[in-house]
C-alpha cells in the first residue's frame, strides 16, 4: 500500500532518480574511505551503505602480539579488542559531536561503522563533512591517546 501510494504520487522516475542519488553518495564516501590508507571498507558497499572501520595497524599502541623485523618491512599486531574498542569510541564520540549520526554492526568479530544515505536532503556536500567528521575525530583520538 505505501509503495502503491508513492508510486502513484510521485510516479518511478522520482523515487528511482531518489534512490540513484543516494547510492552515487555513498559511493564517493567509499572513495573518500579508500583513499585514506588508515581505514578500510571492511564489506563490500550494498546499495546506500558503506561499512568501514580504522584499521589496526593505525593503531600506535605497543602490540600485544609480536614485532616482527626483516630488512624494511616491520609487522606489528594490534590485539583486535583493542581496534573494536578504538572504533566503539570513534563512533561513539562522532555521534557525541551531533555533527553526524552513524550506526555500528559487528562482522566476524569486527566492530564496523555504518554510513547509510538515506535523509530526503542529504546532498554530496553533507558526506564531505561527514567524511572530514570522521577523519578529525580520528585525529584528534590519534594524538591524545
Amino acid at each position: 500500500m505505501k509503495l502503491w501510494l508513492v508510486l502513484r504520487s510521485y510516479g518511478v522516475k522520482n523515487p528511482r532518480n531518489f534512490l540513484r542519488s543516494h547510492v552515487k553518495m555513498a559511493k564517493r564516501f567509499q572513495k573518500l574511505v579508500e583513499s585514506d590508507n588508515r581505514f578500510e571498507v571492511v564489506v563490500p558497499r550494498n546499495f546506500a551503505m558503506v561499512c568501514f572501520r580504522v584499521l589496526p595497524t593505525t593503531l600506535k599502541k605497543e602490540p600485544n602480539g609480536c614485532n616482527i623485523e626483516s630488512g624494511n618491512i616491520e609487522a606489528k599486531l594490534v590485539d583486535p579488542e583493542y581496534a573494536n574498542d578504538f572504533n566503539r569510541n570513534l563512533l561513539e564520540m562522532m555521534n557525541a559531536s551531533s555533527k553526524v549520526f552513524m550506526t555500528h554492526t559487528i562482522v566476524e568479530g569486527i566492530y564496523v561503522i555504518r554510513f547509510a544515505v538515506g535523509a530526503t536532503l542529504t546532498e554530496d556536500k553533507h558526506v564531505i563533512k561527514a567524511w572530514k567528521v570522521v577523519q578529525e575525530t580520528v585525529d584528534d583520538m590519534l594524538t591524545t591517546k
